[in-house]
């Protein structure tokens, strides 16, 4: 897998986690939940240690990162099916070909209706209490 991949996806993520407790005043990150979409290839290994090294100077040092797997979903064009596409026993296999998946129903050409992406899903923060207040009155 190649880390890079990784870490410009974390890069991003820590990002967008940065702005949103800047936007709310924040003084620390206490934790970040990311949902894995298993099609994204996204190793969790290598997002944990990107994660480290983004936050080693900033408000997300020390902070805990949660990540969950989403399985993928795929819609068959021509049969309608709806659900998980099908296993290889090959766990491998992703990391030398571009995988095709077909439908397990009719073997016809699918959409991917879930599972390519990598989605934070929550951000706790602490926030100051004066701050607090004006975030509970939208000052």
């Amino acid at each position: 897998m190649n880390v890079m991949h990784e870490f410009s996806m974390m890069t991003q993520i820590v990002n967008v986690v940065l702005s949103e407790a800047e936007r709310r005043g924040a003084e620390r990150v206490t934790s970040v939940e990311i949902e894995i979409g298993e099609l994204s290839f996204l190793g969790e290994e290598q997002l944990a240690f990107a994660f480290e090294i983004l936050s080693e100077s900033n408000i997300l040092k020390g902070a805990e990162l949660k990540m969950t797997k989403k399985g993928a979903e795929i819609e068959c064009k021509e049969c309608g099916y709806l659900g998980e596409p099908e296993r290889t026993d090959d766990e491998f296999h992703t990391s030398f070909t571009v995988p095709i998946i077909r439908c397990p129903k009719c073997q016809g050409e699918v959409k991917i209706v879930s599972g390519r992406d990598c989605i934070v899903k929550n951000i706790k923060l602490e926030i100051p209490d004066k701050m607090k207040s004006d975030i509970l009155s939208d000052k």
